[in-house]
């Protein structure tokens, strides 16, 4: 049996060494509460993408306005 997994042609199946090291790197991460893993506050995200979303808004209306307004010209 050959294992090449730089490839993704492992014929080892669940055997294959390399899934396993991931498989266990996983499974600490998710015991240790992904406390390794430089994780970002969540609350922190969703502030930022509410602020985008806000913004995208504010530029699709202003946008919309300016056509009108040009239109009635």
């Amino acid at each position: 049996m050959t294992c090449s997994c730089c490839t993704y042609k492992c014929e080892q199946g669940r055997d294959c060494p390399v899934r396993k090291q991931r498989i266990k790197e996983v499974n600490d991460a998710y015991t240790n509460g992904y406390n390794d893993a430089q994780l970002d506050d969540p609350y922190v995200d969703t502030i930022g993408t509410f602020k985008a979303l806000v913004i995208v808004l504010a530029v699709c209306i202003a946008v919309t306005l300016l056509f009108f307004m040009w239109w009635k010209v």
